[in-house]
């Protein structure tokens, strides 16, 4: 019997697949039937590095499993590739081999493109697309620019992850620790003018559309996590000394008579203004830029921290003075980045309330 050769095997069938342009599909007709044509896309891998790893290999396999079912089940399969290519990965990989970012990535895609090729993948390489491409930005920016026209994308000054040594901004996923993942520095807060889209003005569509869809429970439940829309009010509390308000988003404005200390996430940028000419602005201001910078797990399961900033905010229902804290357990994306602390009747804020010898006041039963 002769032996089996998997490279000359694997070589034979893979030629034979290129030549009959086997995985190749054009596009549908108008009017043709929807419900034959099934469109497949994983995710885009970095070119960071010259090769594949295991999740790539678990993640595109699986891809073909399901690719291959529905050609077998009668469908037309369109299953494009690409490459994530534009960004602080491919920055990260030009930096960490001293070459042009260009030229670095597109020998990364060469290589992995070989590689996805001998796994013999059921993939369109006439679909493929690289994001460092003009051809592929220019829409990109074409998009963009609609979305500026009609007020839909906007500048302001929010929260990044800093790197003091680099001198540049991490991504969450670049903060081990609280230090930047390539050079060991402890990584800051600091507030930046960038850019954002008002994705929020379609949270009400974007919940009631996932009634439309059929999508599992669970991810429909992450979905509407993810969006996060609260059902509450806007309460506004006065520091009269500086002569300005900071607005609470609570879903309990029947708990006011409980609050008893005030909190501000360690991003948020009025921190700088309120601490102006206290005693212990520097302190503050060193906390709120370590603190911010841990990741929203590490800050939800550590033991909490906080700092006094020396101010007190007015509680509107009964003109109590409420002591003004900076904290890790508020979280700077959900509401204003403020809180009025119940700590009565919020686990957190009793946490807190019970490390720095607080006030709790009950005020409902539950």
């Amino acid at each position: 019997m002769d032996t089996y050769d998997p490279h000359e095997i694997e070589r034979k069938w893979q030629q034979v697949w290129e030549e009959a342009r086997a995985f190749a599909v054009d596009n549908p007709p108008p009017g043709a039937d929807d419900d034959r044509h099934f469109y497949m896309l994983e995710m885009l891998p970095y070119p960071s590095g010259n090769g594949l790893h295991m999740g790539h290999v678990l993640n595109y396999t699986l891809g073909d499993v399901v690719t291959h079912f529905r050609r077998r089940t009668g469908h037309t399969v369109l299953r494009p590739m690409g490459f994530d290519s534009f960004g602080l990965p491919a920055e990260n990989a030009a930096i960490r081999e001293g070459g042009h970012p260009r030229e670095i990535t597109e020998r990364n895609i060469a290589s992995i493109r070989s590689q996805m090729r001998r796994m013999g993948w059921a993939i369109d390489w006439d679909r493929e697309v690289s994001a460092h491409e003009p051809s592929y930005y220019r829409w990109t920016q074409l998009l963009f620019l609609q979305f500026f026209e009609r007020g839909l994308a906007y500048r302001k000054a929010a929260p990044v992850n800093w790197c003091p040594v680099d001198m540049v901004v991490l991504s969450n996923e670049h903060v081990v620790d609280g230090k930047c993942w390539r050079c060991g520095a402890t990584v800051e807060t600091r507030n930046m003018e960038q850019w954002f889209f008002r994705i929020t003005d379609y949270a009400d569509a974007l919940l009631d559309d996932l009634a439309t869809i059929d999508w599992p429970q669970r991810t429909k439940k992450i979905q509407r996590d993810w969006i996060g829309r609260s059902e509450g009010a806007e309460v506004l509390f006065r520091i009269d000394e500086l002569d300005f308000d900071i607005p609470v988003f609570t879903t309990r404005p029947d708990t006011l008579f409980g609050a008893t200390f005030f909190v501000l996430a360690p991003e948020s940028p009025l921190i700088d203004q309120l601490v102006v000419g206290t005693d212990d602005a520097d302190e503050v201001q060193a906390y709120a830029r370590v603190a911010g910078a841990r990741t929203t797990v590490e800050r939800e399961t550590r033991e909490k921290t906080g700092v006094f900033t020396g101010r007190h905010v007015t509680n509107p229902v009964n003109g109590e003075l409420l002591p003004v804290w900076v904290a890790d357990y508020v979280l700077m994306e959900y509401g204003t980045g403020a809180i009025m602390a119940v700590p009565a009747h919020d686990e957190r804020d009793r946490e807190f309330a019970e490390k720095f010898d607080l006030p709790i006041i009950p005020v409902s039963n539950d």
